[in-house]
Order: structure tokens, then C-alpha cells, then sequence
């Protein structure tokens, strides 16, 4: 047996340990102040108008105002005044008519006596629609002031720092070479 040198290397390992850098952000809030104005509103709104017209119900009544009174009785003669000629026209006829027997002069006399004077419509006309009611609203006078909105916003830059990081590097084994010599034996 031949004796034979034993040689063993190893390795060296290099060491890397690292550590990240950081980033550290700090943003604070913004600061507000609003100040607010309300909106003010003025509505004048004054009653409306109602006017009542019950003309007619003291023309039923009591014969209304003296004019209307008066208006209404002449209103009236023209057409009786229409009947008496007509009934004028009819005696006339009837006088002239030789055919009528008897005497037409009494009995026309009677029948005008027991008619009596024309008939006049004195009062208005009654009834429960006599009243006329008419109302007339104002309009309402509506004024709006705006109300107002301020905002102040106090914005503050972000707070940024930046903590380094750290590469580290270091021997994690030496490199090394063993060498063993053989071995002899002297005794043989």
C-alpha cells in the first residue's frame, strides 16, 4: 500500500445580512374652520281682499238703493205700456166688431176694474244666491337674502423620513485547506 497525502479543503461563506430602509409618513389632518351665514327670508304677506255684494239681497229685501229702486219700476213701463196698447187695440176691435151682441162697454169696464193696476215688480227677485262673495289674494312679497359658506382649509405637508437601512457583510466561514500527511510506519 502506497501511503497517500489527504487534502480537505473548505469553503469560504461570505456573510449578507441586510436590513430594508424605511419609510416613515406621518400626514397630518388638514385644520377647517367653516363659518355659516343663514339664508334670511322676509315674506310680507298682507290679508287679501274680499268683497261682498249683497246689492241683490236688499233689492229683494227692501226695493235696494232709491236708484235702483227707480230703475227698476221704469224698466218695467215700457213693457206695460206695450200691454195697454195691446189690450187698447183689442177693446178697439172688439167695440168695432158689429158681429158681438150685447154691450161691450160694461163688461170691458168690469173686467178692468176687477183687474186692477198693472202689475209692477217692486223688490228684486229672491233667493239664497243673492249674496256674491268675490276674493282677491295679494301676492306675497317673498325677499331671500343668501346665507354664505366660507372654508378655510389649513393643509400641512407630510412629515417623510427615511430610516436607512444596513448591508452587512462578514466572514461566515474562513476558507481552509487541511492537508494530512500519510502515515508512515517507522517499526516495518
Amino acid at each position: 500500500m502506497i501511503p497517500m497525502i489527504s487534502i480537505h479543503s473548505q469553503r469560504g461563506l461570505i456573510g449578507i445580512e441586510s436590513r430594508r430602509g424605511q419609510f416613515e409618513i406621518r400626514r397630518p389632518q388638514p385644520e377647517l374652520t367653516i363659518k355659516s351665514e343663514q339664508a334670511t327670508i322676509t315674506a310680507n304677506n298682507r290679508p287679501g281682499t274680499l268683497r261682498v255684494d249683497q246689492s241683490l239681497t236688499n233689492d229683494a229685501l227692501n226695493g235696494g238703493k232709491p236708484q235702483s229702486f227707480w230703475n227698476r219700476i221704469y224698466s218695467q213701463y215700457k213693457q206695460i205700456a206695450d200691454q195697454n196698447i195691446q189690450q187698447i187695440v183689442e177693446k178697439g176691435n172688439r167695440l168695432g166688431d158689429l158681429r158681438i151682441k150685447g154691450n161691450p162697454i160694461p163688461d170691458m169696464a168690469l173686467s178692468a176694474f176687477i183687474e186692477g193696476a198693472p202689475d209692477l215688480q217692486i223688490y228684486g227677485y229672491a233667493s239664497p244666491a243673492n249674496i256674491a262673495f268675490q276674493y282677491m289674494p295679494n301676492d306675497v312679497n317673498v325677499q331671500v337674502e343668501r346665507g354664505q359658506l366660507t372654508v378655510d382649509a389649513q393643509i400641512h405637508r407630510p412629515d417623510i423620513q427615511f430610516h436607512r437601512g444596513s448591508v452587512s457583510i462578514y466572514m461566515q466561514q474562513y476558507p481552509k485547506v487541511t492537508i494530512t500527511p500519510p502515515e508512515i510506519d517507522i517499526t516495518a
